[in-house]
C-alpha cells in the first residue's frame, strides 16, 4: 500500500513538472493535475497541501545545489590568491556552473521564468542580496588576510555582480545552449570575471 501511494505521489509531481512548465505556476491548475493523475481533486490534498508545496518539492534538488554553491563561496578554500591566478580553481568553478544548468535546466526554467504567484517569486531578489552580503564578507576576509590588496569596490557594485549569477543561468536557459556552448560560455565569463575583479583588488 506505501509503495502504491509513492507511486502516485511521484506521478503527481511528474505530472504537475510539466504542467508548470507549460503554463507557469500561477496559471497551473490542482484539479488538472489530479486528473491527469487519475485520482479525485480531494484526494491530491492527502499528498500535499497545497499547490505551493508540490512546486517547493519539484525545486528542492535545484535549490540544494544552489545553496550548496553558495555555502562554498566564503570557505577557506576559495579564500586564497590562488583563486585568480591557478586554473585549478577555475576549472572546478566552471565544471559546477555547467552541471548545475544542465542537471536543472527544467527546474531552473520553472525557479527563473514560471514562479510567479509562488513563494519562489522574489527568489532571484533574494539571492542577489544574499550574494551581495556574501561579496562584501569575502572581501572583508580578503583584506584581513591579505592587507595589501584593495577592496574599494562600491556596495552597488557588488549588488550588480552579484545579480548576475542567476542572470547568467536565465540567459544560457532561454537561448537553449547545447553542452560546448555553454562550456565555453561560461569558462569566458569565469576568465574575464577573474581578470576584472584582479584588476579592481589590485592583485598583482
Amino acid at each position: 500500500m506505501q509503495t502504491k501511494k509513492e507511486n502516485i505521489r511521484q506521478q503527481i509531481l511528474e505530472i504537475a513538472r510539466d504542467e508548470f512548465t507549460m503554463h507557469g505556476f500561477k496559471d497551473t491548475s490542482m484539479r488538472v493535475i489530479a486528473l491527469k493523475a487519475g485520482i479525485t481533486l480531494s484526494n491530491i490534498y492527502n499528498y500535499f497541501r497545497n499547490k505551493d508545496e508540490i512546486f517547493r518539492e519539484i525545486l528542492y534538488p535545484l535549490i540544494g545545489a544552489i545553496e550548496k554553491t553558495l555555502s562554498d563561496h566564503n570557505s577557506n578554500d576559495n579564500l586564497t590568491l590562488d583563486y585568480f591566478s591557478t586554473d585549478d580553481y577555475q576549472s572546478r568553478d566552471l565544471k559546477r556552473m555547467v552541471t548545475l544548468v544542465e542537471n536543472y535546466k527544467t527546474e531552473l526554467k520553472l525557479l527563473l521564468f514560471k514562479s510567479s504567484g509562488s513563494s519562489y517569486e522574489n527568489y532571484r531578489e533574494e539571492i542577489t542580496l544574499r550574494n551581495t552580503e556574501m561579496g562584501l564578507e569575502y572581501l572583508k576576509k580578503m583584506k584581513e588576510k591579505y592587507p595589501s590588496i584593495s577592496v574599494d569596490v562600491s556596495t552597488f557594485f557588488v549588488h550588480v555582480m552579484s545579480s548576475m549569477w542567476l542572470n547568467i543561468m536565465a540567459e544560457i536557459i532561454s537561448h537553449s545552449l547545447n553542452h560546448e556552448q555553454i562550456t565555453k560560455f561560461i569558462s569566458e565569463y569565469i576568465e574575464f570575471g577573474t581578470a576584472g575583479w584582479q584588476k579592481l583588488m589590485k592583485i598583482i
